[in-house]
């Protein structure tokens, strides 16, 4: 049993879970790999920010669009100064008026944006872009989770195969201990080799009670992932995928996360020219004050005016040439984040690709290694009858049988682990 202990531990599959409230219970059925896929991308709480991210940017843009609204202002204020402009002269017969010291004046002012240059359209644009790049950070976040998915299920796939097996190999303990009975009794065979055989018995039922817990536990994580109650009496599906492994595309997340950001960037230059554009602009105000615009005119009186405003930044230092150039080199920089992630993406691949043929291969071998464990171990149980072996020789051919098997179900497990590990490293999961 050595060599079960070393199969446990040489295929943990790593896997962390998140704390989600289970909600309804698992309908009847097998569970597949890509139903968890498709469960979890519904129900895991960060899908939220998906919907909040399109709110926010909704709001922002609808805010933009309000630029070119006329903006309304009403302004008033009421002063005292210590002196005021007076002609320093005298002409006789003719008064002179004296302004007064204090001073007053409401008004109501309109302003409207006749054309930004652009700037309003570029910044909607950018809006829309930073959306995306939101979005695709989530898309990024449940990748991962499907990453957790994957060490999960496949964890719970070798423990169930594991038991199984090990459910086997104590029913042919059992039924080698049932036919030694008789010879006990008779006298024929010494009692210790079936107290051997018990005693494999009691360390396969410890080995079961531990696989229990375990895939007990792992239900339970994978449930909370899809937000589900699963039983652990829910058979899972061995996936097996159609891989076309003789040309190489990167669909990752995180790949595409990366060009959403260059984008923005190409944006962000037409912004920077925008903003060195003509912009036009109307004017006005109608208010009454004291004084009006006639300032020779004392007493209280309204008064408008209207007009268009020009604004435009004809001399500004290269500051449009240097602000390009830093998102250029931003650009770049990008650029070349992604040709080293594709080039670790690639990496990867060939990788899975060997570990497809490894494995592929190592199920081959263990079709033969097995017919040739069974025919060994039929040999031993007949030569344990027969008195010319002991128990622990039998069980020792046995064990090599059942460890024979083992390595078979585990390879054909790590062969679609292998699969789908695949296209995860590729960004099709």
């Amino acid at each position: 049993m050595k060599k079960f202990t070393f199969l446990i531990g040489a295929f943990m599959i790593a896997a962390v879970t998140g704390g989600i409230n289970a909600s309804y219970a698992q309908s009847a059925g097998p569970l597949s790999l890509d139903f968890c896929h498709q469960r979890v991308v519904k129900v895991y709480p960060i899908i939220k920010q998906k919907a909040l991210y399109e709110e926010s940017a909704g709001l922002n843009i609808e805010n933009l669009d309000k630029n070119y609204l006329p903006q309304l202002e009403i302004s008033g204020k009421a002063s005292y100064q210590s002196d005021v402009t007076q002609l320093p002269i005298s002409i006789p017969g003719i008064e002179i008026p004296v302004i007064d010291k204090d001073m007053y004046d409401l008004n109501l002012g309109l302003n409207q944006l006749i054309w930004d240059g652009g700037i309003n359209k570029q910044q909607k644009l950018l809006e829309e872009a930073n959306l995306q790049i939101w979005q695709q950070q989530v898309d990024v976040e449940l990748y991962k989770v499907k990453e957790r998915i994957n060490g999960l299920f496949f964890k719970i796939l070798l423990l169930q195969q594991n038991r199984d097996l090990l459910l086997s190999n104590k029913k042919v303990v059992a039924d080698k201990i049932r036919e030694m009975e008789s010879g006990i009794r008779n006298g024929m065979v010494l009692s210790s080799k079936a107290d051997v055989l018990r005693a494999q018995v009691l360390l396969i039922n410890q080995h079961i009670a531990e696989i229990d817990t375990d895939v007990k536990a792992h239900y339970k994580m994978l449930g909370e992932l899809l937000d589900m109650e699963i039983p652990v009496t829910t058979p899972l599906i061995l996936p097996n995928p159609e891989i076309e492994t003789t040309t190489f595309k990167n669909h990752r997340p995180e790949y595409e996360l990366l060009s959403l950001n260059q984008n923005k960037l190409e944006l962000s230059k037409n912004l920077v020219s925008a903003t060195y554009t003509p912009k036009f602009s109307g004017f006005g105000k109608l208010g009454v004050g004291k004084p009006g615009l006639n300032m020779l005119n004392d007493g209280f009186d309204t008064y408008y005016y209207v007009g268009v405003g020009l604004s435009w930044d004809i001399v500004n230092w290269n500051k449009q040439k240097n602000q390009k150039k830093i998102l250029d080199v931003k650009q770049g920089i990008i650029e070349a984040e992604k040709e080293a992630f594709d080039k670790n993406i690639k990496v990867l691949v060939e990788d899975d690709v060997a570990q497809i043929s490894k494995y592929s291969a190592m199920i081959e071998t263990d079709e033969a290694i097995i017919s040739l464990r069974e025919k060994i171990t039929t040999t031993a149980s007949s030569q344990l009858d027969n008195g010319t072996i002991t128990s622990s020789q039998y069980l020792d051919e046995l064990n090599r049988e059942t460890s024979a098997r083992m390595d078979l179900e585990m390879h054909r497990i790590q062969l679609s682990f292998a699969k789908i590990n695949y296209l995860k490293t590729i960004g099709l999961l």
